[in-house]
């Protein structure tokens, strides 16, 4: 893992007063505060960056409205939406054309939930939806915060770190993405440099504080209800 990697794990685990506050109790504040973990965090270009580091947009990119995802890997809120909201989303609005989903990463200040939403970033666009749904679909075994709590106790933060990683790679793999390609994605400080910055956006511009945050055509949703979706798009139609 490069230096720079290291430090804004690090800062992760041990800054803003604990590493596993959910998303969905702090104040904006605090996000706020949280977001400011930038340990110059690079700028990269989408023409060689080598990952994914643009909106992941799904549907027809020319559609009449969008709709915008703030989601953290780790969120079991995140994994409903993607399980129950979704495939509803999709048949009603994306597949005909009415509108596209933007997916944006609103990483939290876990480890796990860093290094799950790096690897999602280190794959090809055609196999980004399936790798993040992979993470969705087993939170509960490599999100495993009882062992990374004992570990950073015991044995400090460089194993507390080698964990979440060796964790986080194992249903890497079940989606093809092998060892090595893992850990190079870990050592690549330009992916967590762009997570942190979309995070950073997400709250200057739209005060998001939780997840999963939905945005209509600009306009940031009070729920993330099937619902509350709808409603917003007839408002627009």
């Amino acid at each position: 893992m490069k230096k720079g990697f290291v430090l804004v794990i690090a800062a992760l685990l041990i800054g803003g007063g604990g590493f596993v506050v959910s998303m969905m109790t702090q104040s904006p504040e605090q996000v706020t505060a949280n977001a400011a973990v930038e340990t110059a965090a690079p700028s990269v270009e989408k023409a060689d960056a080598g990952f994914l580091n643009y909106d992941i947009v799904i549907g027809d990119k020319n559609a009449p409205i969008e709709i915008i995802e703030y989601a953290a890997i780790s969120c079991p809120h995140c994994a409903h939406f993607h399980e129950d909201i979704y495939p509803l989303l999709k048949k009603k609005y994306l597949d005909t054309g009415k509108a596209k989903l933007v997916y944006r990463n609103f990483i939290f200040d876990n480890p796990f939930d860093v290094f799950a939403a790096s690897q999602t970033r280190c794959v090809s666009e055609a196999k980004f939806l399936p790798t993040l749904e992979a993470y969705f679909n087993s939170q509960q075994v490599w999100n495993n915060i009882p062992e990374l709590r004992r570990l950073l106790k015991e044995k400090g933060r460089d194993a507390a770190l080698r964990f979440a990683q060796a964790e986080v790679a194992k249903i890497g793999v079940l989606v093809g993405i092998s060892g090595d390609q893992a850990q190079a994605c870990y050592d690549n400080d330009a992916v967590i440099g762009y997570l942190i910055k979309v995070r950073e956006d997400a709250v200057a511009k739209y005060k998001v504080n939780s997840t999963p945050t939905i945005i209509v055509n600009g306009k940031k949703l009070e729920g993330n209800d099937m619902a509350a979706i709808e409603s917003a798009i007839a408002a627009i139609e």
